[in-house]
């Protein structure tokens, strides 16, 4: 068996939590919608949230794949034979 490398991360559910200002945008673009009546205005909106949630999730990866590696540096342990 080769070498490998473990890398363990916790999560605390403290670090999902929605904040305020997530819930008060939440609140008015669900308030938006809701009130389109236009098919064509419903659709550019959906394309331009799809838009925002795909950058964000881009932007998100990149962070954590940069935080990940910081902490790997720090807490890896690597295993022999």
């Amino acid at each position: 068996m080769s070498k490998f490398e473990l890398i363990e991360f916790q999560f605390d559910p403290d670090d999902f939590e929605m904040s305020l200002e997530d819930e008060f945008l939440i609140t008015k673009l669900t308030k938006e919608i809701e009130s389109v009546t236009d098919p064509k205005v419903l659709k550019e909106a959906t394309l331009k949230l799809l838009h925002l949630a795909v950058g964000r999730q881009a932007v998100i990866r990149g962070l954590v794949r940069r935080l990940c590696n910081l902490e790997a540096d720090v807490v890896s342990k690597l295993y022999e034979d």
